[in-house]
């Protein structure tokens, strides 16, 4: 089944079929005309065989030109047969167009070269061989380009898999320039990020921030926790107002780690005053799986229901036999 990455990424070329164009001519150096639409990818070819490519887009003109996309980090058998299909379909009705995989993987870009080609017992061949888009270590500089933050979110997908050097300096910049995009997208691609990292990568991006200066990097990644609470509620310094500013960078990690407190667990959000104590628990929501586990680190109270009082047990009776006289 496809993972959190596969859907950010696959979300924005919905949301953004235009993104795709600028990948294709920083990659491949090939040119798609726009303007570029997406279209419905549910391919029926009879009532009872269909098949759903990543998604389908087309550029409305004298030709319209189809193109699938499918984002593949992993080998699928099912797209040696799938592939062809929706290739047929789409063939029957409107002419050729292309077949693109984008992977960061050269094993899956090779094996997606060859997958779709089949040969019978007696010499009878079909191939279908689509464009591959190889997004690797030589296209990292195209997808962080200032010009372009957008393209951003690809370079994590590609090359973020990890928690090594490499993904950590790749994250930090993409959050970076994340930060100079427009308010709404900004927060949007923040998030798409964030939801594409792995645990270890996140623990090791927030565990030494207070021991090293902070760059604008770090801080881009860091205002995405507190900067909306912190502003709203810090009062000009008083502790209370700090601890609420706090409080709202909690709620803000929970909210895009899609954790939802339920109403006693926001209770003891509220009761929180100690910022030591916030910050720990903002560190553990990066990561925790659960808000009852943010609310358990360090001792943190957490409110309990009172258990019901045990009912007073009746005594009981042994009936002994009658004595034999």
């Amino acid at each position: 089944m496809p993972g959190t990455p596969h859907e950010v990424v696959l979300l924005a070329l919905r949301e953004q079929p235009e993104l795709f164009a600028e990948v294709l001519r920083r990659v491949v150096g090939i040119d798609m005309p726009g303007p570029i639409e997406v279209i419905d990818s549910n391919l029926r070819f009879a009532a009872s065989l269909e098949t759903r490519p990543d998604l389908v887009v087309r550029t409305p003109g004298a030709d319209s030109r189809w193109t699938i996309i499918e984002l593949q980090n992993r080998r699928d058998d099912r797209k040696c047969r799938s592939w062809p299909l929706a290739v047929s379909v789409l063939l029957q009705r409107d002419g050729m167009g292309d077949l693109v995989v984008i992977t960061a993987s050269r094993r899956v870009a090779a094996w997606a070269k060859r997958a779709a080609h089949h040969c019978g017992d007696r010499g009878t061949s079909l191939g279908l061989t689509p464009v591959i888009l190889l997004l690797s270590k030589d296209h990292v500089e195209a997808l962080l380009d200032p010009a372009c933050p957008e393209l951003a979110l690809f370079a994590v997908w590609a090359r973020c898999r990890g928690h090594g050097l490499e993904a950590r300096q790749i994250a930090t910049r993409a959050m970076q320039l994340t930060e100079e995009l427009p308010a709404p997208l900004r927060d949007a691609q923040t998030r798409a990020i964030l939801a594409m990292l792995s645990r270890q990568l996140l623990e090791d991006m927030t565990m030494d921030a207070d021991k090293v200066p902070e760059t604008k990097a770090s801080r881009a990644f860091r205002l995405f926790f507190e900067q909306r609470g912190e502003v709203r509620g810090k009062a000009e310094g008083k502790a209370e107002g700090k601890a609420e500013g706090k409080r709202d960078a909690l709620l803000t990690v929970l909210t895009a780690r899609g954790l939802s407190p339920t109403k006693e667990e926001c209770a003891s959000i509220a009761a929180l005053s100690d910022p030591a104590v916030i910050d720990r628990c903002i560190q553990a929501a990066v990561t925790a799986a659960s808000v009852r586990a943010v609310l358990e680190v360090n001792g943190t109270p957490r409110r309990h229901r009172r258990a019901a009082p045990e009912r007073a047990r009746k005594p009981r009776t042994v009936k002994h036999p009658p004595r034999r006289r």
